[in-house]
């Protein structure tokens, strides 16, 4: 890779990493995102990642330790040694998507504290929380259904224009 291209990818992982922390993103976060995201094979250790973001390990591992947590990136074992590799794959959107950890647990919790507050505006207001994350839930699954589609024809079209 030149030089020049290296810079230029390296700007991109700066602009980039800034924008998803301008959305609360925390910083180095999204820089190690970027960096996986930009990478040849979606693939690198925290010693890679540190190396590569001019960070130490120890922030680094802190850093994808939340990327873990918030589901984009996911940990496989690094082959042929015992150190762990962090992947970002194509479907890293699909499982921040489908699976909110809130929409998860906040429905029981809510179905909980309507029972608890019986007939009352505050159950009310619950009520419609509830029936808020089922709309999102049924919405999301079929967004994901119309987006598998629309990959699906876009790699028809991308291996066509190859051809």
């Amino acid at each position: 890779m030149r030089e020049d291209e290296t810079d230029e990818i390296g700007r991109f992982i700066e602009r980039f990493a800034a924008t998803l922390a301008d959305s609360g993103f925390p910083r180095l976060a999204a820089r190690v995102f970027a960096t996986l995201l930009v990478s040849e094979s979606g693939r690198m250790t925290v010693a890679e990642l540190a190396e590569r973001l001019h960070a130490s390990t120890g922030r680094v591992s802190g850093a994808v330790r939340y990327l873990v947590q918030v589901r984009l990136i996911r940990t496989e074992r690094d082959p042929g040694t015992r150190r762990l590799a962090y992947v970002v794959d194509s479907s890293w959107y699909e499982s921040t998507v489908t699976a909110n950890p809130f929409l998860e647990r906040g429905e029981a919790d809510l179905r909980e504290g309507i029972a608890i507050l019986g007939d009352s505006p505050a159950a009310d207001r619950l009520t419609e929380t509830l029936e808020l994350i089922q709309f999102l839930r049924d919405e999301t699954r079929a967004m994901m259904r119309r987006w598998h589609e629309r990959k699906a024809a876009l790699r028809t079209r991308r291996t066509s224009d190859r051809a």
